[in-house]
Parts: structure tokens; sequence; C-alpha cells
């Protein structure tokens, strides 16, 4: 597995054929994608990798069930491809998960309804464990009597209960590390990362992409890098970067839709994700996530007008939020002394405020822009490698890939943390190997977006001074640093 060395004076002596900008899971999967076709391609990000709206994800690869309500084959088909793909590949952090639905017998929520959607589901997902190691095999749906449905969910309303649906999805345990997983894999195979630096401007020469100007956040100084395509893979920041590289284009990000989980300091309510609406079946459907035995519960969501590196969620919308979640869990009792962490993200919505329903991929030449320029959004992390690798193919044609297998066949020893689990000798060798090998270059690098540590913010703080070790002894830099880090721990809010 290759290291990530953040060498920027390397990367300015060489040419590549593409640069991507944007470091989140779109452009960590476009990355991969170039990669496995051999084309010489550098990643910078304006901020550290896998940061933002891909940090804040609910730690679920949906197989998109739901789009069995509005007949959206394709999608759902894509889904539950992506899904296997995930399974597959990275067995030693994606896991099957149960999910149920109570039912109550109202609109589609019926157990002759979901019992048809099950079925679907199932005959639609035929071939979804072809190719899955053992173990890992996700079990067909079925309906649950209200006993059973009680056995295993015990605080379920149980007033008017007619049972419940089950279906399986997959969680990711140690998010982080699969992302990093994912960037040394390509890193490996001959492609460039480099974190915390910030594209602004495209260079071009008659009319065709040269290179793009950025600068090093870390100590302001410009850096220039040469390649013939660029991607724009900015996320939520992908409209402003498309106009400052040519022009606007609205079906980027129509409308900035903030979506958000809250951890709270609780355990899991079941083994199995739920799936709650505050009034028996109807309003807008919960999603509780036993995350580590841990309740994380999403998704809230509000169309907000300014975008930030770190979204925040206004008291109103957590007050909502846990009004919702004391509705449909009758004694939960949740109050916002209960909150450890809130997850909040931008993602494309539409003029309507709705979540996009699929991505944007833009070529800027076709609309009189610069030869080689591209642009694009997604919506979902389950379907990122399938959109990426749609645009390498749209930009590179004809370009051979090589075999996922033979990139992902051996999983190495990785450093992970129970929920509860502290720092060990152990622990501490292998966190030694992620700061000299992964391109950490603060301290909530690490404890945010290279291990789970920061997951748990009342272990994270404890667990700061064993990190000292591993950084700069200056104690200036370490006391800026963790003084940095408590904060962003303490308020739960930010990324």
């Amino acid at each position: 597995m290759g290291k990530i060395i953040r060498d920027i004076d390397k990367a300015e002596r060489e040419k590549f054929e593409l640069i991507i900008a944007g470091g989140g899971i779109y452009g960590i999967m476009l990355l991969l994608e170039a990669s496995r076709r051999n084309i010489k391609t550098l990643l910078i990000e304006k901020g550290d990798f896998g940061g933002s709206t891909t940090l804040n994800h609910l730690k679920t690869v949906h197989g998109g069930l739901r789009y069995l309500q509005s007949l959206d084959l394709p999608r759902f088909r894509e889904s539950v491809s992506e899904r296997k793909w995930f399974i597959k590949h990275f067995p030693e952090y994606v896991h099957p998960m149960s999910c149920i639905m109570p039912l109550y017998g109202n609109g589609l929520k019926r157990n002759s309804v979901m019992r048809g959607a099950l079925l679907l589901n199932d005959l639609f997902s035929f071939n979804r464990n072809s190719g899955i190691p053992a173990g890992k095999k996700l079990p067909s749906g079925r309906i649950l009597s209200p006993g059973k449905t009680a056995e295993i969910f015990k605080e379920v309303d149980r007033t008017g209960l007619k049972g419940s649906a089950m279906w399986f999805d997959a969680n990711i345990e140690e998010f982080q590390r699969l992302i990093m997983k994912i960037l040394k894999k390509c890193t490996g195979m001959g492609g460039t990362a480099l974190n915390y630096i910030k594209a602004e401007e495209l260079i071009t020469e008659g009319g065709r992409v040269a290179g793009v100007a950025g600068i090093d956040t870390e100590t302001g100084k410009k850096a220039v890098f040469s390649a013939d395509t660029v991607i724009n893979a900015s996320g939520p920041w992908s409209r402003e970067l498309s106009s400052g590289f040519d022009k606007d284009f609205p079906e980027l990000f129509r409308k900035n839709l903030m979506l958000w989980n809250i951890l709270f300091d609780r355990k899991a309510l079941s083994s199995s994700a739920l799936g709650l609406t505050p009034a028996r079946g109807r309003g807008h459907t919960y999603f509780f996530h036993p995350w580590k035995g841990r309740l994380l519960i999403g998704t809230g969501e509000m169309v907000v007008d300014d975008i930030k590196d770190n979204p925040t969620v206004p008291e109103s919308g957590i007050d909502k939020f846990i009004t919702d979640i004391n509705a449909a869990v009758p004694g939960i009792g949740l109050t916002k002394k209960d909150i450890l962490k809130i997850y909040a993200g931008l993602l494309p919505g539409t003029e309507s405020g709705k979540l996009s329903k699929r991505p944007s991929l833009i070529d800027h030449s076709a609309s009189g822009g610069p030869g080689g320029l591209f642009s694009m959004s997604g919506v979902k992390f389950t379907t990122s490698r399938l959109v990426a690798e749609k645009m390498i193919r749209q930009v590179f044609p004809g370009r051979k890939a090589s075999g996922y297998r033979s990139i992902f066949d051996k999983h190495e020893e990785d450093v992970t943390f129970g929920y509860d689990e502290m720092i060990t000798g152990d622990s501490m060798k292998k966190l030694k190997e992620v700061v000299e090998g992964e391109s950490v270059l603060h301290l909530s690098d690490l404890v945010l977006r290279r291990t789970s540590l920061g997951e748990n913010p009342k272990r994270a703080l404890k667990a700061i001074e064993q990190l000292r070790p591993l950084f700069n002894p200056d104690s200036g830099w370490w006391k800026r640093e963790k003084t940095e880090t408590e904060a962003l721990l303490k308020t739960g809010q930010g990324s």
C-alpha cells in the first residue's frame, strides 16, 4: 500500500494528465478510477482529505429500497451494485446491518404493501450476494409480527402496531480508515494527493487547460501544477470554482441543502437499525443507526443560504429533531444535554429544496469553455465510485482499467478503535505509521479524519495528551493544536 507524501515541489515539477480539485469522497473515487487506468493524476484539497460533507456521513451504505416507491429501477440497481462493491472489497470495514421499520397500517407502510416491496427488493437484487465473502451476505427481507418486533426493539410504540418490515443494508464502522485505504491504494498506483492546497486559478493555453494555480494554505505560498485536464469535484464549492475557472453552472448546486445526523450519549435502542417516524408511520422517517452500539440518528435537513467549511445546525433545527425523536420513541426523553456530536454537511438541492436525484457531470467545452475542463457534483456516498467511473470514462474514453481485486485483495492490519477503547502501546505504533504516512499536518487531522478517536468526544479528550509524542515537540505548536481540537470536540459541531 502506498504512502501519502505531501511533496508540493515535486508535484510542481511534474506534468500530469489530470488534476482533480476536491478531496472528498467523489474526488477520491475519481483518483481511484483514474489511477486504475494508469492516468497520471494529481488530487488537491483545500482542507484535509475526507472532511466537510464526506466526514459527516451516516456511516451507512444504502441499497436503495426507497427507490422502489417511485419505481426508479436504474437508481435502485446502481445502489445495490455499489453496496456490493463496498462489502466485497472492504469486508474489514463494511458489515451487513438488519433494518426494521414498525408498521401501523398507514398509507404505504402497511404489512401487505411492505411485504410486496420487500419481495421486489429481493427480486431485483437477486445477485446482491454474488462474490461476497462468507458472513457478509445479505439475507432476504421479511415481515415480523408485533411480538417479534417488540422483542428486537423493546421501546417500540405498541399502540396500533401491526408488525414491522425487516430488510438488510450495510454499515461502515471505521469510515475514516476506509477512505484512507482507498487514497493510499491510489498513491501506491502512482497517484499524487496533496491536502491543504486551495485551487484558485485555471491556467489555459490556446483555449485549452494547461494547469491549475493554487495556494498552500499552510504557508501562503503559490503553487502551480501542470495538466491537460482538470475535473472540479469540490462538492459544495463546485459552483464557486466553476465560476472562477470558467462560468457558473447552477445545476451543480441549485440549493444548499444542509443535512445532519446526531450522535447521542445513549446506547443503541436495538442491534438493528430502525426506521421510525414521529406519528406512528406518518411524517419524516428518521434512521436510528446502532453504530458501535451507540445511538446515532439521521437525518435532519434544511436549506441554507451560505456555504461554510463547517456548517452548524441552528437551535431551531436541533429542537425539532429532538422533538420528533421523542415523539417517535415515547419515553426516550432525549434532551440537548444528551448530544455528543452533530454531523452536518451540504448536498445539492433542487429549487423546491429537496435533495437532488441525479449527479451533474459537465463538460465546459460544450458551452464554449476551455477544452479539458469538467465539473461535477454528486448526491450519494454509496454511488460515488460509479459516478466517478462514468466521469473518467467520459473524459478518458478507451483507457483500460486494472481490476479492483488486484488493488484491494490484501487486507492489511489497521488502527481501529471500539467506541470506548483507549489508546494502547500497540495502537500508538499504528498511529505513528498513520502520522508518518498519511499527510497528517494537524492534531485534528489524526483525531477526526484519520481515525475514529474523535467519534467519542469524551474518550478523545482523555486521550489527546497521549498523542503528543507523535507530533512536533514545540510547546507553542502543541498548545495551539490541542486547544483547537479540544474546542471542536467540546462543541460537538464542526470537522
